[in-house]
């Protein structure tokens, strides 16, 4: 097949919807389909300069920055024209719109004229994060706002894909009545293989950029470093469970505008020696890092997924999580780690039990490990290709 994936996001920016769309893009590559994917251009920031190239499936569509989000770009409505052309010449047999905004809405409009079905991802639960973006927008008015557009980008797609069942509850309850698929994304393992927590201890490069970290129990929190994220739920942990472990030390990975802030937190404080934070991580060294921590944890409420808590289990790191959307799917009770109630006494105890129960840790080490091989993204690409087919199928069917 020919499918062309269009996103409002990618690399550089570093974000659950840039990774999914890569994963996808490749897993789909392997199995034989053509894929091109058109993206916003970016001004590249220092930290990510040159870790990314060029890819021939991408193109580049001129963008603007957003006031509101110095992160995100919107494609400019003025290459709606060279867009046109260049989806006529590909001749796409689907559009897979991974992001709803600019590229999605031109991309609906070529495939309405050209009669190519749309399959639609819902990577983000606008409803919980539009008082982050907006914060001076009533947050009652701000939900209700953001469901109306939901709904409003969504209601053209031929299908959608859901991440996780509660996404899928939720999208539902907006009134979209298409057909709506449960497909998360899935981990390529090979980006998490051929590394010990034995070695990293002994070899870990990490602790010899941080030798503070030497003998320490890390906890560890990988993403986006936004409000929505809870970061400052982990900062009461790591405060919590000294008197029990002394040498925790919680690490954050990952850039975002709410960093300056944190920061300024941990030194309000005097958390500085108990967190670190390391800014971007290349996911290419994001596996050493996994492996090196003893717990992975993870506040965030809003999340649609979530894949970051099975890349830890992949690496064999157990997972303190807090049970909402995407991270409840995912881990789906206990597996993996422990799945905890929004209460920083609960999260601190399962912590402390992982960090001081050594048979009790191993086990949860192991089974974290086999938890993480049913969400491999060779097994959801598969689903996908599945969908497409059916979706091709079905829409030919509406329009004979």
């Amino acid at each position: 097949m020919k499918i062309a994936f269009t996103s409002d996001v990618y690399w550089p920016r570093i974000n659950g919807v840039t990774v999914s769309t890569n994963i996808f893009l490749n897993e789909l590559t392997k199995l034989g389909h053509n894929l091109r994917l058109w993206a916003p251009s970016y001004p590249e920031p220092e930290d990510t300069k040159g870790l990314h190239h060029a890819d021939p499936r991408v193109a580049r569509l001129k963008s603007w920055g957003l006031f509101f989000s110095k992160e995100d770009r919107l494609v400019s409505p003025f290459q709606r024209g060279r867009f046109f052309r260049e989806l006529s010449a590909f001749s796409p047999d689907l559009i897979h719109a991974q992001v709803e905004f600019t590229t999605s809405l031109m991309a609906h409009s070529w495939a309405n004229k050209n009669k190519v079905p749309v399959v639609q991802t819902c990577h983000t639960y606008f409803e919980q994060y539009v008082h982050y973006y907006l914060p001076l927008l009533p947050e009652k008015l701000g939900r209700s706002w953001a469901r109306k557009l939901t709904y409003s980008l969504f209601r053209h797609a031929d299908a959608i894909i859901s991440p996780t069942v509660p996404m899928k509850a939720v999208l539902q309850s907006y009134g979209l009545n298409c057909p709506i698929e449960v497909i998360p994304t899935g981990i390529q393992e090979e980006d998490f293989k051929g590394t010990s927590k034995e070695d990293e201890h002994l070899h870990s490069r990490w602790i010899l950029q941080f030798p503070q970290l030497r003998g320490r129990k890390i906890l560890l929190f990988v993403g986006r470093v936004g409000q929505e994220k809870n970061l400052d739920f982990l900062l009461e942990v790591v405060e919590k469970i000294q008197s029990q472990v002394p040498q925790a030390t919680l690490v954050v990975a990952g850039n975002g505008p709410y960093l300056d802030e944190f920061k300024a937190k941990i030194k309000q404080r005097n958390l500085d020696n108990l967190v670190l934070c390391l800014g971007y991580v290349d996911r290419k060294e994001l596996r050493h890092l996994y492996t090196l921590a003893d717990v992975f944890t993870f506040a965030s409420k809003t999340e649609t997924q979530g894949l970051v808590t099975v890349e830890a289990m992949m690496c064999r790191t157990p997972a303190v999580a807090i049970g909402l959307m995407g991270t409840k799917e995912v881990m789906n009770g206990d597996n993996g780690g422990f799945m905890v109630n929004d209460d920083v006494e609960e999260f601190s105890a399962a912590v402390v039990k992982l960090l001081t129960n050594t048979a009790l840790y191993q086990a949860k080490s192991e089974e974290a490990y086999a938890w993480a091989q049913n969400w491999t993204a060779s097994k959801m690409a598969l689903r996908i290709e599945q969908l497409y087919r059916q979706t091709i199928d079905q829409y030919k069917n509406r329009t004979v």
